[in-house]
């Protein structure tokens, strides 16, 4: 890109980063918590997977804690409960699911869970051993790779890349 794009560019980040900080600040997980008719974890983690790629463009705006704290939430430090929401991953994890088996209350291993639905005003939920609320425990393919990719940002945040 060249210089005015970068410039133009580099404002425009300027300005998000000041958006996305106080939207993070309204919980104490550092990242956007979904409220509404769907648990958020994928949206969590496209948000992890997006501020990687903002802080390799401009590393000297955004740092890696966004990815880290995703990463972070989808793993387990969310409201509601200590679980992480990729089965199979993690100490705890989610192993009863709404899956392509649908009501078998089946485990697919590296899928994730919508998770925690936040229920106004502020009333965490995420059933744990019954997968019929799909909003809260159905794994799909678009949930499961927004966790690679959350997870490959993560990493690479992590060695400081």
């Amino acid at each position: 890109m060249d210089a005015d794009y970068r410039a133009q560019l580099t404002q425009a980040v300027i300005e998000a980063k000041a958006t996305i900080d106080a939207e993070a600040a309204k919980t104490p997980f550092g990242v956007p918590v979904a409220m509404g008719t769907w648990a958020g974890s994928s949206q969590v983690a496209g948000f992890g997977t997006t501020m990687y790629l903002l802080h390799k463009a401009f590393p000297g705006i955004i740092g890696t804690q966004y990815t880290l704290d995703a990463l972070d939430y989808v793993l387990g430090r969310h409201p509601a409960t200590n679980l992480s929401l990729v089965s199979t991953v993690g100490t705890e994890s989610k192993m009863i699911a709404y899956t392509h088996n649908r009501a078998d209350y089946s485990t697919v291993p590296g899928a994730m869970v919508p998770g925690v639905l936040v229920i106004k005003p502020d009333f965490p939920e995420q059933k744990v051993a019954w997968p019929f609320l799909w909003f809260e425990n159905e794994s799909t393919v678009a949930t499961t790779t927004a966790y690679i990719l959350a997870a490959n940002a993560g990493i690479m945040a992590a060695k400081g890349q």
